[in-house]
């Protein structure tokens, strides 16, 4: 397309009379401009010995060399660049970690004498409160019981029975249920007394599946445990009564108490009394007399090792006792 733009512009061209148009200075001017842009486009095809072709825009003045254009050399140079890729390159930061500053500890205080008093005895505290709940857990915990009296019975149902007020608490409905417990028919005083009696009898046989449920040796450690905590809490201790536990071997004087209460000579005398006339008894008996119990107490010792060993599958703690003695020495 430019090139028949060029023609048809050399074309209208001819008919104009370039001496008309331009005075001769300026004819002159452009001559000259032009015969320097040969002569310099020669210089340079001289020092330049590659031989290359220079094209003819090189020589033509800008405003020519760009009308003559052709259409192919502009696409050319244009997928020329297209080809050409950019490559980005990557540029990696690397993140510097700051130490972190470790805070110096402030400096202990000197405890004062009741601070450190204070401190000893909540360190009891707890480890009193942590042996309570050991103890607890091998103590064993025995199933819940059913009623097994009349009145509490009786009591039960009457509260059963009655509804709260609206500003009553629960103690006052509790002494309204007593008070209506005490007034109750002859009928209802044997109904409650019958399902009393059948409530003790559900509670051994429930007590004895659970007493042996458990081995000889648990059952012991359990009352071993119920003893201490009834010594710490101030309490009476409930020891579990299991027939399979080994009996405990009786003293050459607890022999001769049992002789002496099988003869039958302090049936009328009560148990402090009963104390007191065997022990002056033992303590006014020459040894060849006491010699005897004392024989029975060390084949009572025997027969419980023997028994300890069978039922609890382990040495009794005097025959322990004695054994660490003699290693240590």
């Amino acid at each position: 397309m430019p090139l028949n733009l060029a023609r048809r512009g050399v074309g209208a061209l001819r008919h104009l009379s370039l001496s008309d148009t331009f005075s001769r200075p300026v004819c002159n001017t452009i001559a000259q401009s032009h015969a320097r842009r040969i002569s310099l486009a020669a210089n340079s095809r001289s020092l330049h010995a590659s031989g290359r072709h220079v094209s003819a825009a090189g020589v033509l003045p800008k405003t020519l060399a760009n009308g003559y254009a052709t259409k192919s050399t502009s696409d050319g140079a244009a997928k020329s660049t297209e080809g050409k890729r950019t490559t980005k390159v990557k540029t990696t930061t690397t993140k510097t970690i700051k130490a972190k500053k470790t805070k110096k500890s402030a400096p202990k205080k000197d405890l004062t004498e009741e601070q450190k008093e204070a401190a000893d005895e909540k360190k009891k505290i707890l480890k009193l409160k942590q042996l309570i709940k050991e103890l607890k857990a091998t103590a064993l915990t025995p199933p819940k019981q059913l009623p097994s009296q009349p009145h509490l019975l009786a009591i039960g149902e009457k509260r059963k029975a009655l509804e709260r007020g609206p500003d009553e608490s629960m103690p006052d409905v509790f002494r309204r249920a007593v008070a209506l417990s005490r007034s109750i028919t002859a009928e209802e005083q044997q109904k409650f007394a019958a399902q009393a009696e059948a409530n003790r009898k559900t509670n051994a046989t429930t007590r004895e599946e659970w007493i042996k449920s458990h081995t000889p040796l648990q059952i012991k450690d359990a009352n071993h445990a119920r003893r201490r905590l009834a010594h710490l809490t101030n309490k009476k201790a409930a020891l579990l009564h299991d027939d399979r536990l080994v009996k405990r071997p009786s003293s050459a004087y607890a022999q001769f108490l049992q002789e002496r209460i099988r003869n039958g000579d302090f049936k009328y005398m009560s148990v402090v009394e009963i104390g007191q006339r065997t022990g002056e008894e033992w303590n006014g008996m020459t040894e060849p007399e006491k010699a005897k119990y004392r024989e029975l107490e060390v084949a009572d010792k025997n027969r419980y090792h023997q028994e300890y060993l069978e039922v609890y599958g382990e040495e009794p703690g005097f025959v322990t006792r004695a054994n660490k003695a003699e290693a240590e020495a």
